[in-house]
């Protein structure tokens, strides 16, 4: 980033007036910075004290004035700190105002690309295919909000003759402000989907906003049924095709001839969009991002590496082409690694780097080179970052955990993306209770709860205490409620810092004892009330007793009250749920004036979270709403969960050969069948066997045939072009859970709290 504003220019430009005190008027600003932990901090940064769900900027303030930056811009002032302080009412429209200010510099062609899906593999072929003709600056990632635009914008630099940007929204009327900063030439567009739809009257609404972002563009370049891709492309799917469709009309614009289109879209990469979290080998986690080497990029992947690792080991394994070191300068790839406070560094594949980097840490000419002799590690969590030119994904391999080949992806972008759809419903004063039982729902206990307390919720929910004791040899700090608590694990839960909830006078008392023997007071407990579903809870008859306990016993506290809502999703029934709501206020207005102080009240799950905002009292607790598995809401969530494997084996059956246990298929004429190793023991229920569930393979549905036998399952081939290796979708994007479950008669939390431990879970961030 290389700005070159003045301090009075940036002031002029955002309308504020010059900081007061002392100053260089004419001081430049070279690089924004917004988060105070970034290595690029120096004196020439500009940081943004932005304010949010999870953090404020105002509280890092002494951070950054002592990371020797100068300048900052604020929504409030303190004095305290030697900082020149630039008040303004929104410092994201300043920033937003700097980047459309910084925009107007460049006449080279920009491409804004907006849609509900496909931009980010949209952008990232576009550069495929023109890298060579065009020098490129697009955003990093999925950068494509209202600060990831700004962010981006500020990335060009004269040097640079094409930029590609990506344009997201959410909500109505924030489109115009990210077309102010990419002021696009070239607009693209790549489709209308469901995505955000519920914060939108129509998907004509919805396009009527994507679309202002192409208000003053030369060229338009949408999705077209009827056009034909003339390239052979390494995808079959229809995505793909129509997202390859999109960058051929692009390239075709800006002067590629069909010849160089045919050869780029034949080496089309796949691209993650997110950051891959792979279990290793020896009790390490993986973090693949072997795909961009960009500045930006590293950044970024340094950063998530330092929330993932918590008290395990850090370390950098980097692979860099010698084209990619005379882009990106020795100091700068050298500071962002120092700041880091890595364990280990490994340099792969580029002699130009600078010795005193290549002596922090191994280097190896060459990924063979490295494979012969590679370093074993062992509680750590190892980041891959490179281009995907360098086939870095070999190293990944030799340390990933080699498990089943079947895997559960969790998707953690769309989960925070669900997340934050629960925030957008309560206000900035109501409390995020997460639940992570039962393997936070088939998806993994550790991982999700970790990624919880990265999204900064206020507390976790277990079932049972060994589940917390789990989280907290894991690192998990976050208070954690434990939902079922048994007295022969009282112990472990004093000695974790659990907090049982109490829904019985036997289980208080039993409690109370552990405590006196113990010697503890003031232990926090949560009281579970029972206001209509009749399953555990103190009622009504039994709260002036329990006042009179509770007051007499200083071994505990009660840190909240809260019941469960029995039908918060059937409107049918909102009168039960309204009876329930002030069942609920009566009993905790009752405790508190009997105990004579406050606690934190909460009553609302996923469902209540979005039905019933009286329900939110201090605290929601969402679970299944987390993975987007509430039926009422498909629309209004994203898929978090996608259960492939492979194609195994192909066989060819002659009429009358029959498939699988007790010969419930036999072949009525000459058949190509796969088998796809799956099973009951992986969590795939016998009942969709003979028929009754569909495999996606190569973008077609493929029935399942004869017996779903423990470890495997045979599926029909006829008519599909497939291959041993090729991925098998069970359940997914397009192969819904929802209908799967219908066809089981069942709701979609069995089906995935079923899911076997032994399917690999990779997680995308």
């Amino acid at each position: 980033m290389n700005l070159q504003f003045s301090i009075k220019e940036i002031c002029e430009i955002i309308n504020a007036p010059l900081p007061e005190g002392e100053i260089d008027a004419n001081f430049q600003i070279q690089n924004v910075i917004i988060d105070s932990r970034s290595p690029k901090i120096r004196t020439s940064s500009l940081f943004f004290a932005f304010k949010g769900n999870k953090s404020d900027g105002h509280l890092h303030l002494q951070e950054i004035k002592n990371g020797g930056c100068q300048f900052a811009i604020v929504s409030e002032l303190n004095s305290e700190i030697d900082l020149h302080q630039i008040k303004v009412e929104s410092p994201l429209l300043a920033l937003q105002k700097i980047a459309a200010a910084h925009r107007e510099k460049f006449s080279y062609p920009v491409i804004g690309i907006t849609g509900s899906n496909g931009k980010t593999v949209v952008k990232e072929w576009l550069y495929h295919v023109l890298k060579s003709k065009f020098n490129i600056v697009r955003s990093p990632k999925s950068y494509n909000s209202q600060i990831g635009v700004a962010i981006s914008v500020l990335e060009m630099t004269a040097d640079n003759d094409l930029a590609i940007f990506e344009a997201g929204i959410s909500q109505p009327n924030e489109m115009q402000s990210l077309a102010k900063m990419i002021q696009p030439t070239i607009g693209v567009f790549t489709g209308i989907g469901d995505a955000h739809g519920a914060n939108f009257e129509s998907k004509e609404a919805k396009k009527e906003e994507k679309f202002k972002l192409f208000e003053s563009v030369n060229d338009l370049i949408e999705n077209d049924a009827d056009q034909v891709l003339e390239a052979t492309i390494p995808f079959t799917d229809a995505a793909s095709i129509e997202n390859a469709k999109t960058v051929s009309s692009t390239a075709r614009l800006l002067g590629l001839d069909e010849s160089e289109i045919s050869e780029r879209l034949s080496g089309l990469p796949k691209i993650s969009m997110r950051l891959e979290q792979i279990e290793g080998r020896n009790n390490c986690t993986l973090l693949n991002d072997a795909y961009t080497a960009d500045m930006a990029a590293l950044e970024i992947a340094l950063r998530h590496l330092d929330e993932v690792a918590a008290n395990k080991k850090k370390v950098l394994i980097l692979s860099l082409s010698d084209d990619q070191m005379k882009m990106i300068e020795n100091d700068a790839i050298s500071s962002l690694i120092y700041k880091a406070s890595l364990n280990q560094i490994i340099f792969i594949g580029s002699e130009n780097l600078l010795a005193d980097v290549r002596i922090a840490g191994g280097y190896f000419k060459t990924i063979e080179a490295y494979l012969e002799n590679p370093v074993d590690f062992e509680d750590a969590v190892i980041l891959f970052k490179g281009s995907r030119s360098i086939n870095l994904e070999k190293i990944v391999q030799h340390y990933t955990l080699k498990k089943h080949i079947t895997q559960l992806e969790v998707n953690l972008s769309a989960m925070r993306n669900n997340l934050n759809h629960f925030r957008s419903a309560i206000s900035n004063e109501v409390m995020v209770l997460a639940m992570v039982k039962a393997q936070s729902y088939g998806t993994g206990l550790i991982d999700v709860a970790k990624f919880m307390q990265q999204e900064s919720v206020n507390y976790l929910g277990v079932a049972y205490a060994d589940e917390g004791v789990a989280l907290r040899n894991a690192g998990i700090t976050l208070p954690i409620m434990v939902m079922n608590p048994e007295a022969n694990a009282f112990d472990e839960i004093i000695d974790f810092d659990l907090e049982p909830s109490i829904f019985s006078p036997e289980i208080l008392q039993s409690f109370l004892h552990q405590l006196i023997l113990r010697q503890k007071t003031n232990y926090p407990i949560h009281l579970k009330l029972d206001t209509g579903m009749n399953r555990l809870g103190f009622v009504q008859d039994e709260i002036q007793e329990l006042i009179q306990v509770l007051n007499t016993q200083p071994e505990v506290f009660i840190k909240s009250a809260f019941s469960h809502l029995s039908v918060a999703d059937d409107t049918n029934e909102r009168t039960f749920t309204y009876d329930q709501i002030r069942q609920f206020e009566i009993l905790t207005g009752a405790l508190k004036d009997g105990l004579g102080y406050s606690f934190k009240r909460h009553l609302a799950n996923s469902s209540a979270t979005l039905n019933y905002p009286q329900a939110h009292f201090d605290m929601i607790r969402l679970g299944i709403g987390l993975y987007g598995l509430m039926s009422e809401r498909k629309k209004d969530l994203e898929n978090v969960l996608t259960l492939n494997s492979r194609l195994s084996q192909i066989k060819l059956l002659s009429v009358g050969d029959s498939v699988g246990y007790g010969r419930k298929f036999i072949a009525q004429k000459e058949k190509k069948i796969g088998i796809v190793p799956v099973g009951y023991a992986d969590g795939i229920r016998r009942d969709l066997g003979r028929g009754n569930w569909h495999f996606i393979i190569n973008g077609e549905k493929v029935k399942i045939i004869g017996q779903v036998c423990m470890d495997m399952c045979m599926i029909d081939l006829e008519g599909v072009e497939a291959k041993v290796g090729d991925e098998v979708q069970i359940f997914g994007e397009g192969n819904s859970v929802f209908e799967m479950a219908t066809e089981l008669y069942t709701i979609p939390y069995e089906i995935v709290s079923s899911i076997s431990s032994r399917v690999h879970r990779v997680y995308l961030g």
